[in-house]
C-alpha cells in the first residue's frame, strides 16, 4: 500500500519538556485513523508537526515523496487537511460562508476578494453534500458550532488532500449535532475520492465504524497502533488513561465505563 503519511523515530521538545519521545506511525492510502489520548498527551503536537506549524526536534517527517526540510513545506501542507477549532479564531465575523469554504482551495483565511464563479459552484456543491444549502447566504460570525464545524470540513474539501486531519472534531457540539456530524464523517469516507482520514479525540464514542485503524498515545509515547479490532480493548485503554476501564461495543460504535 502507498504510504500518504510517515513519521518516523520524531521527538518535539518545548522549553526543555520532551513533549513527544521516538514517535513513528505512518497512514497507507485507504486506511481511516483514530488518534486516541488523555488530555496532555502529545495529540495536539504530533498534528503541529505533521501540518509543519512546528518543526520536530528529532526525527522526520513525509507526507507522501515530500520530506520536512527538504522541501518547501508550504506547497507540502497543501496536501494535508486540517479541521480545527483554532481556525475559528482566525475567521472574520463578516466573511460569508462561500468565501470561507473557497479559501481552502490555496489553504488562505480571509479572502481579499470574491472567489471565482467556478470556486462559488464548487463550494455550493460541498453545502449541498452537507446538509447545509440553507448557509449559502449567511455570514461566519452568525453560524453554530456544529454549522461552523461543517463549513470547516467543506473548505478542507475544495482541495485534493490525501489525508484530512479532524482535531477533536466534535468539542462543543450537542449530542444532536454531534452524531449529525459523524454521520456526515461516516458518509465522506465512502466517497472514491475520499483522503484518509485521521480524527484526533480523546472519546471513544467519537470512533466510527469507518476507522480502521487506531493509535494509542500517552505521555507523548506510542503505547499502542495497528488495526483497531487489535488495539481498542478494556485493557491497552485503562493503560492509556491511567485507571480501570470497560470498552463497550454496539452496533460499530463504542462507549468506555470507569470502573470503580
Amino acid at each position: 500500500m502507498t504510504n500518504i503519511l510517515r513519521v518516523q523515530n520524531v521527538s518535539f521538545v518545548r522549553g526543555g519538556r520532551r513533549i513527544l519521545d521516538g514517535i513513528s506511525w505512518q497512514v497507507s492510502q485507504g486506511q481511516h485513523w483514530c488518534v486516541l489520548g488523555p488530555n496532555g498527551c502529545g495529540k495536539t503536537s504530533l498534528i503541529n508537526l505533521i501540518t509543519g506549524y512546528e518543526p520536530a526536534t528529532e526525527g522526520v517527517v513525509q507526507i507522501g515523496e515530500e520530506t520536512f526540510g527538504n522541501s518547501d513545506w508550504r506547497e507540502v501542507r497543501q496536501c494535508v487537511g486540517l479541521v480545527t477549532n483554532t481556525l475559528t479564531t482566525f475567521m472574520e465575523a463578516s466573511e460569508p460562508v462561500l468565501h470561507v469554504i473557497a479559501s481552502g482551495r490555496d489553504a488562505k483565511l480571509n479572502l481579499w476578494q470574491a472567489p471565482s464563479a467556478k470556486l462559488k459552484k464548487q463550494a455550493l456543491g460541498l453545502l449541498e453534500a452537507a446538509g447545509c444549502l440553507y448557509l449559502k447566504k449567511s455570514l461566519w460570525g452568525v453560524l453554530s458550532q456544529g454549522e461552523k464545524q461543517k463549513v470547516l470540513i467543506c473548505r478542507a474539501l475544495m482541495a485534493s488532500f490525501d489525508v484530512l486531519i479532524l482535531d477533536e472534531p466534535c468539542a462543543g457540539l450537542d449530542p444532536v449535532a454531534r452524531e449529525h456530524f459523524l454521520s456526515w464523517m461516516s458518509e465522506i469516507s465512502t466517497w472514491p475520492e475520499s483522503p484518509s482520514l485521521v480524527m484526533v479525540t480523546h472519546h471513544v464514542e467519537d470512533i466510527l465504524p469507518c476507522i480502521s485503524h487506531v493509535f494509542l498515545l500517552r505521555d507523548g509515547r506510542v503505547l499502542l497502533q495497528g488495526e483497531k479490532k487489535n488495539v481498542l480493548t478494556s485493557g491497552a485503554l485503562s493503560t492509556v488513561y491511567g485507571a480501570p476501564v470497560k470498552l463497550s461495543q454496539k452496533a460499530g460504535r463504542y462507549s468506555l465505563h470507569v470502573m470503580p
